[in-house]
């Protein structure tokens, strides 16, 4: 699978907050997945580190990651109808960030590992076609007796 990683979960991972999304990329990290990044989760992970130590160590990891690009203007006017379209909705994200994420994300046809509310309002929104990770457990169907 591919799963780009949002800058909530990096944060719970690199702050050891006991939530699934750490666990989950825990897992990812040690499984045989592909894991993304873009540009601006790079910049929020960055810009939050207050130590210098280790920043190199995860500068490598990074580099390591799959990394995803827009392409071309469309992917912004893409972030942009989807962020109408959910205004239209009555559904108000408070950042077109998370809108491209998002978009980036279709584009590439990954699903999205995040502990945001605005990105699952997103995902949930039925107007984009991501999946949030780890996916969720097939129903199971109930049987009569």
């Amino acid at each position: 699978m591919r799963v780009l990683v949002d800058t909530s979960a990096w944060a719970d991972y690199f702050n050891a907050h006991p939530t699934a999304e750490r666990e989950a990329l825990r897992e990812l990290i040690a499984g045989d997945d592909d894991l993304f990044t873009c540009g601006v989760v790079a910049a929020e992970v960055f810009q939050g580190l207050r130590k210098e130590k280790g920043r190199e160590e995860l500068a490598d990891l990074f580099r390591q990651l799959g990394f995803l690009e827009p392409d071309g203007i469309d992917a912004y006017f893409r972030a942009a109808t989807l962020y109408r379209d959910l205004r239209a909705r009555g559904v108000t994200v408070r950042s077109t960030i998370d809108c491209l994420i998002a978009v980036l994300a279709e584009a590439h046809g990954c699903h999205l590992l995040a502990r945001d509310r605005d990105l699952a309002r997103i995902l949930e929104s039925g107007l984009i076609s991501v999946r949030p990770w780890p996916p969720a457990p097939p129903s199971v169907p109930e049987t009569e007796e």
